[in-house]
Order: structure tokens, then sequence, then C-alpha cells
């Protein structure tokens, strides 16, 4: 393995949820611009990356159980691993000290600087040094708005409206792993809907942590996905994940009248208990939650509502 070479070959491997799916298409753009090739075979790999879960059990035991396998092919040639993502962000001081076989940690924000990292790893394998690329510092400001992902074929592509989230539930370290909410400007957003239809694509979801937070300007969401809606090709838009704290009205009324957008919503409940949700930060009681139900019901019967529901929470 070269530093200076330009067929660096690198295999990606993504953990856990849709966000995180959208974030190695841009990892897949970013490294591309910079020379860089992906394979699909680990063997092949130069470097191997991660692109990890701070909050679902399962992918974080994916992790660990891939890193682990990850320690033979290692000893066998030069290899870089990294891990990026959320358990970057949260893990770090672990990830460096416990698993001495990571190269490159990168948090969500710091994905731009991934092929500096990874080539800085390379010269110090070459040069017998044992120097950890490190960049996971929080970003106010980034939203990777010019950064064009590089998307596989298929009929649904994601786009991320924002970043981050201000809501801090007790359970949740996306603030901390993803930093605070920040919006995109609707023009990229729907320029990137309308490349999205010129590739092919029918469907688009749009993501957020909380899509109801979604604000540009005079824009707020419900005028967003409408907007997104209209694009010609486009024949259907999903979104997740609103908050049922302050859903509004307005993006109601978008579900139920635009004929492209789905008649699904997925509305986290978490609890039945105001106890538990008290305890959750929630900041909603179970009457409120089933009030906005019911409504949803009574504007349109043919809704379709699905939720998360967190069982044996601290104390309950």
């Amino acid at each position: 393995m070269n530093a200076k070479s330009t067929a660096t070959h690198v295999h990606l491997e993504t953990f856990g949820c849709q966000m995180n799916e959208y974030d190695s298409e841009l990892v897949r753009s970013l490294m591309k611009q910079d020379g860089f090739v992906f394979t699909d075979e680990r063997e092949r790999a130069d470097v191997i990356l991660m692109n990890t879960c701070a909050i679902r059990e399962n992918a974080h035991n994916k992790v660990y159980k891939h890193l682990s396998e990850l320690k033979k092919l290692k000893r066998q040639r030069p290899l870089v691993v990294g891990v990026l993502g959320c358990m970057a962000q949260n893990l770090k001081e672990e990830l460096t000290d416990v698993q001495p076989l990571v190269d490159v940690l990168a948090g969500p924000d710091a994905y731009r600087q991934l092929p500096m990292l990874i080539r800085n790893a390379m010269l110090s394998q070459e040069e017998g040094l044992d120097r950890k690329g490190l960049a996971v510092d929080l970003s106010e400001y980034e939203t990777y708005h010019d950064v064009i992902p590089d998307r596989n074929d298929g009929v649904n592509a994601w786009i991320a409206v924002m970043r981050g989230c201000d809501n801090f539930c007790s359970f949740c370290v996306v603030p901390y792993t993803r930093g605070r909410e920040r919006s995109r400007e609707p023009e990229g957003i729907v320029q990137e809907a309308r490349r999205i239809a010129e590739q092919g694509f029918k469907q688009i979801t749009l993501l957020g942590q909380n899509v109801n937070s979604y604000r540009s300007g005079d824009w707020d969401f419900a005028r967003l996905i409408m907007t997104v809606a209209d694009v010609p090709g486009i024949e259907r838009v999903r979104f997740t994940s609103p908050h049922p704290k302050d859903f509004p009205l307005s993006l109601l009324e978008a579900v139920v009248s635009h004929p492209n957008i789905c008649k699904q919503i997925h509305l986290p409940v978490q609890s039945g208990s105001d106890r538990i949700l008290g305890l959750m930060n929630r900041t909603y009681t179970n009457k409120e939650y089933r009030a906005l139900v019911d409504h949803i019901r009574t504007l349109r019967s043919d809704i379709v509502l699905s939720t998360d529901i967190i069982c044996g929470f601290c104390g309950e």
C-alpha cells in the first residue's frame, strides 16, 4: 500500500439508521473526488471504514465483532481501519485506547477530513509509526450542503434536510454525537431532489432527527416537503422522524392533501406512562399524544401510523 497511490481501495460498511446510510453516500462522494476507489470485497481493500451507530445496541455489537475479525486481517498485510459516525464521536477514548487496531476516527461532522486522515495513517504505517488520525469536533454549521451523495441505484433516495437535535431526550445521545440542530437551505434540497428525479429515482425520504424543527428563512418543513413532492418524476415522498410534542398542523395538512406524499407517519410515542415520559424528557403526555392521533384519524382515517416504544426504561 502506497500513500501516494491514487488507486487506494476502500471498503465501507454501514451500521444503524437511515441517516448513516445517507452519510455513507456523502463519504463515498467526498473520497471518490479525492481519488479513492471503493470495493465491496474486504480482501481487496487497503482501507476498511465502518460508519457506526451509538443508539442501536445490535449495531454497536456488530461493530465490535467486525473489529475483532479485522485483527487477523491486519496481521496479514498493511491495512488502515477507520471508525466513523456516532460511535467515533461518543466512544473516542475507548476506541483509541482499547482498540489499538483503529487508525482513524472521524465524527459525523468531520467527513471532509477523511482523505487527509487516511493518507496520514497510511504514511505512518509505512514509516513504522503508531499515530492515530482523530477528527471528532462537532460543528455549528456543517450540513454538507455542497456534497452530491454517491447513491446506489434503486427506488428510494435519502435527503438529509437538517442535522443534529436540540431535544435532549434522556435516553438519546444524538445531541452529543451529532450536535445541535441546523437546517440546510431549501434551494439546495430542492435542487438535490430534481437531480434525484433525473437519475431515475421515484421515491425520496426526507431525513432529520426532528423534521418538525426544520427552519430556513420563511421555509418550514411543510412548505419544503410540498415543494419536493412537486418535483417532476418524483412519485412518492416520505419523511422521518417528526416529534409528537410539536407536530404542526401545516405538515399534517400536507400529508393529507398532496397526492405524492405517502399517507404514513412514523410518530414515536416511546411510552404510555406520563411518569416515564417525564423521565425521558419527551415534553408531552399520553393524553396529548392520543389527541394528536385522534386528530390525524379525523382528518384522514387511512393514514398509516407506526411508532417506537422503549420497554423496561430506567425506573419503570
